[in-house]
């Protein structure tokens, strides 16, 4: 794949491992533009899935049918419904097969809130966005987003506007005993 600029460092982040990538695009900008309708979110929690032979809670391991987008690789996106009936956005990461992903769990609207609350049919108290399916939901991103290219899509990964200060690791939840990993990272904000 031919990539230039910012185009290129994108792909480069994404092919990282995904833990390694998940860190590394906490303060990133995440935007949408459908139906006119400009979205744009500060990435400010992400959770990383490892390869299959790595992690216990895998994509890979965690889907008995898999989802074809989870082994498209960086630059594609995958929409898979989670907890229940929410939709999560997860960015794949890592080689092309390995189902290696990042989900975005939390952030913080930049651009967009009059949007967001339409969308979500809520008033917001504050700019943070809380949770994968709350994430989805205030970019207007569904199933038929499902193996986007994030370089030529409708979803549009931007660089941070402000270095990261402070990050935190921690273990996912429902993390099965033993497994010292740790794959959630929280950016910390002033």
């Amino acid at each position: 794949m031919e990539t230039k600029g910012l185009n290129n460092r994108v792909l480069k982040l994404l092919s990282q491992p995904a833990n390694k990538a998940a860190i590394d695009i906490l303060g990133m900008r995440i935007s949408t533009n459908y139906k006119n309708k400009f979205v744009e979110i500060m990435i400010t929690e992400t959770e990383a899935y490892g390869k299959k032979n790595i992690d216990n809670l895998s994509l890979l391991n965690s889907y008995k049918n898999i989802p074809t987008s989870l082994t498209l690789g960086p630059p594609y996106i995958s929409v898979l419904k989670t907890y229940g009936t929410n939709k999560s956005l997860f960015l794949l990461a890592g080689k092309k097969g390995s189902g290696e992903a990042i989900l975005i769990k939390s952030g913080v609207v930049l651009l967009g809130k009059r949007h967001v609350e339409s969308r979500r049919k809520t008033k917001m108290k504050h700019n943070k966005i809380i949770g994968p399916g709350n994430i989805t939901k205030s970019l207007g991103i569904d199933f038929i987003n499902d193996s986007e290219n994030i370089l030529s899509g409708s979803l549009n990964l931007s660089p941070r506007i402000h270095p990261v200060e402070r990050a935190i690791a921690m273990k996912r939840k429902n993390t099965k005993r033993g497994d010292k990993h740790l794959w959630r990272f929280t950016l910390i904000l002033k």
